[in-house]
């Protein structure tokens, strides 16, 4: 049973030293909150400070009984969880995650990126945050890009757009991972 222990309340904190990473689909994903990623993750840079969403989503059914016309079971038909995030970071990566890899040529200080309605592969995104000092959290999963946000031009905000990902299960049907390290607590 827990107990009272204000050492283990947080919130939402991204890691200073960067909170999202991505890879691409079929990079092994981490299986702990601390294990340094591996090389072939790399970091988007900068966030909004609106954060990091992760939104559960799905629908069921009831089942009704025809005796009594009462509902007697209710049926999960569909379930995925999503992020949405803005990266307000200009480089290569966040352009090839935003429009694909075939869709962004980079020469030099260049980036060119072609706007299309391309269904664009899945990737592997793991989210880093640190809701106080001695807790690391890490969500991991594979999603896909499913919406774009509107860029705002007005010369006051980051012209980047957010980010809406689905998530994609694995072969065990887990549709995300989430690590937690909780060391060094000791607040009563």
């Amino acid at each position: 049973m827990a107990t009272m222990n204000t050492a283990e309340v947080g919130v939402g904190s991204a890691k200073v030293t960067g909170a999202i990473w991505v890879a691409p689909q079929g990079t092994t994903l981490p299986t702990d909150a601390t294990t340094a990623l591996a090389g072939t993750y790399k970091l988007l840079g900068f966030t909004s400070d609106a954060g990091v969403t992760i939104s559960e989503n799905g629908d069921s059914q009831d089942l009704i009984a025809w005796e009594g016309r009462a509902k007697v079971y209710n049926v999960k038909t569909e379930y995925y969880e999503s992020v949405a995030f803005m990266p307000i970071q200009t480089n290569a990566d966040v352009a090839k995650l935003t429009w694909g890899d075939s869709n962004v040529t980079v020469a030099g200080s260049t980036i060119y990126a072609k706007h299309t309605a391309e269904t664009l592969d899945p990737v592997v995104i793991v989210i880093e945050t640190s809701p106080r000092e001695g807790i690391v959290k890490r969500y991991c999963g594979t999603f896909q890009l499913t919406a774009r946000g509107d860029a705002t031009l007005d010369g006051t905000q980051s012209d980047m757009r957010q980010l809406t990902f689905n998530s994609l299960p694995d072969s065990a049907g887990v549709h995300m991972h989430e690590y937690t390290s909780v060391t060094g607590t000791t607040g009563a």
